[in-house]
């Protein structure tokens, strides 16, 4: 009976786990279809700019946010060979997703588990703007 009853729970949280990142990657490769990160983020920049983040650091920051730190990497390694992007802009932009990458993604993997969206989001945003700010205007 607990074992019936546990792989009924590992198959149930395997398949919400399967169709999360089954979304997660479908979207991924709309938007590199469509080529959003580098056409349409730049009306989102401005939302970024009290940060101290240039208009060329927001495809590598909203990558990051929305697919993980590993493919924002990728985006910002890109921007510093295309756009020519600063040791500032990288500093801020690896400080910010060190605290703050892939909210789709790992919020609905631990919603999922049953986690709070509150708790999973909102603080770690906050944070991740609050020493990001701090840290553009430390940096010299």
């Amino acid at each position: 009976m607990i074992l019936l009853s546990f792989f009924k729970g590992l198959i149930s949280l395997s398949g919400k786990i399967f169709a999360i990142l089954f979304l997660i990657f479908f979207f991924l490769e709309l938007v590199q279809r469509q080529r959003f990160l580098t056409k349409g983020y730049k009306p989102l920049a401005r939302l970024l700019s009290f940060l101290g983040f240039a208009e060329a650091s927001a495809a590598p920051v909203f990558a990051g946010i929305f697919f993980g730190i590993i493919y924002g990497a990728g985006v910002i390694a890109d921007s510093i060979e295309k756009e020519g992007i600063n040791k500032k802009q990288v500093l801020l932009v690896s400080v910010f997703l060190a605290m703050c990458h892939a909210i789709f993604e790992d919020t609905g993997l631990f919603l999922a588990l049953g986690a709070n969206l509150f708790w999973l989001t909102f603080p770690r945003l906050i944070i991740a703007c609050l020493i990001t700010f701090i840290t553009s205007k430390i940096y010299r």
